[in-house]
């Protein structure tokens, strides 16, 4: 196989550009600005032109909304580019890269390590909360957890449905110094979902029998019996930005260290615990709107640290690859005057569409990729352009009616 992006190198600065088109459309000169947004656009990559749409969506997101609604272009071929503009928020796509085969798809060969930062603080941007981007802006390390739905019976090679889980997530180390340089990381081989090898269903027994979980490599039981019919259930962390702290961890040797990272006691304080963990309380191996019950707050037991190599050893942590995790531990600790790190977790392009009954009788949805941002959940009839994750009832923090 050979690499099929594009490899050749531009001189694009993604963060300058969208600032002037931003700088623009603050003005009141919406058809310069997207004139200007084309342009830059044209010839670039497509991990590049995304990166560029993220930051503009961001950055002139309240004069979007406004020209969309009042129909403030002048020239109707800029129409397209507002629309796109729009849905940019919206769970991003996964780049493709392989840190290690040459040959294998990667999209950021021949971009500057300042560019494939902006690839993902666009993201980081767009799907995260101001805690993140402030921490950016602070010399903090960010971490981006970039998911894709897996089922908990999944399993690497051929061992089909054993439960050991798959490193088919990504989580991204963003750094950037005071003197602007910029730091990126990024772990291919990652896992942010639990596997079925951890749940109570998957113990051998007549019961798991004609069951999906007949052949499961079964450990042990984890997990809370959310819906109260005897069984624990499966959890995982829900999208949106957590902030972690140190803690420890027995990685296996291989990983080089026994540093981890869990959620920070400020973080399991309500209101931030909120409904910030999911659980599959049917058993189908995946956590979707058949979940009843399926929605709880952050307990501290959801770590990040290293699984094996041919297990992703995740109960409900997010695992990374053991040959990648020294690196990823010493580039979100490259700061030593950092003590808590914000964890952006998102879905991505893709995905099902997820929602849950809320403990106030309302309906409480979660779109994936089909129509809103993380943020945007509960009763949501429009896209609401904010980053941060909020189960919803009425009137979003953000202000936009639902």
């Amino acid at each position: 196989m050979t690499n099929p992006h594009p490899t050749d190198a531009t001189d694009i600065d993604i963060r300058a550009v969208a600032d002037r088109v931003i700088a623009q459309m603050r003005q009141a000169q919406p058809d310069q600005a997207l004139h200007l947004l084309e342009t830059e656009r044209q010839g670039e990559r497509r991990v590049v032109r995304e990166a560029l749409d993220r930051y503009v969506s961001v950055g002139a997101r309240a004069q979007i909304d406004e020209i969309h609604q009042s129909g403030g272009l002048r020239s109707p071929e800029f129409v397209p580019a507002l629309e796109r503009l729009r849905q940019a928020g919206l769970p991003p796509r996964v780049p493709d890269y392989n840190g290690r085969e040459i040959n294998e798809p990667n999209e950021l060969v021949g971009l500057t390590t300042a560019q494939k930062f902006d690839v993902y603080a666009s993201i980081v941007a767009t799907r995260g909360s101001q805690a993140a981007s402030d921490a950016l802006q602070n010399e903090e390390s960010v971490l981006l957890g970039l998911r894709k739905e897996t089922s908990t019976l999944a399993s690497m090679g051929d061992r089909d449905s054993r439960g050991t889980g798959v490193y088919d997530d990504h989580i991204v180390v963003l750094r950037k110094q005071a003197n602007g340089e910029r730091h990126v990381f990024i772990a291919d081989r990652a896992s942010t979902e639990p596997t079925a090898q951890y749940d109570e269903r998957a113990e051998p027994g007549p019961l798991r029998e004609h069951t999906p979980y007949v052949n499961v490599a079964w450990r042990r039981s984890v997990g809370e019996d959310a819906n109260r019919d005897g069984i624990s259930d499966l959890g995982r962390l829900a999208e949106g930005t957590i902030e972690m702290a140190d803690a420890d961890h027995l990685n296996p040797r291989l990983a080089g260290t026994a540093d981890a990272f869990r959620p920070s006691a400020e973080q399991l304080r309500a209101p931030r615990d909120v409904h910030r963990v999911q659980r599959d309380t049917n058993g189908d191996g995946w956590f979707t709107q058949d979940d009843i019950n399926g929605v709880q707050d952050l307990n501290r037991s959801f770590k990040i640290h290293s699984g094996t190599r041919a297990n992703t050893d995740s109960a409900g942590c997010q695992t990374i690859h053991p040959e990648d995790y020294l690196a990823f531990n010493n580039a979100a600790r490259a700061n030593p005057q950092q003590t808590s790190w914000q964890y952006v977790l998102t879905s991505t392009e893709g995905g099902l569409r997820r929602s849950w009954p809320g403990d106030d009788g309302h309906f409480l949805c979660q779109y994936i990729h089909l129509q809103l941002p993380s943020c945007c959940v509960g009763r949501i009839y429009r896209p609401v352009p904010h980053a941060d994750i909020r189960f919803l009832r009425s009137q979003p923090a953000c202000g936009y009616a639902c």
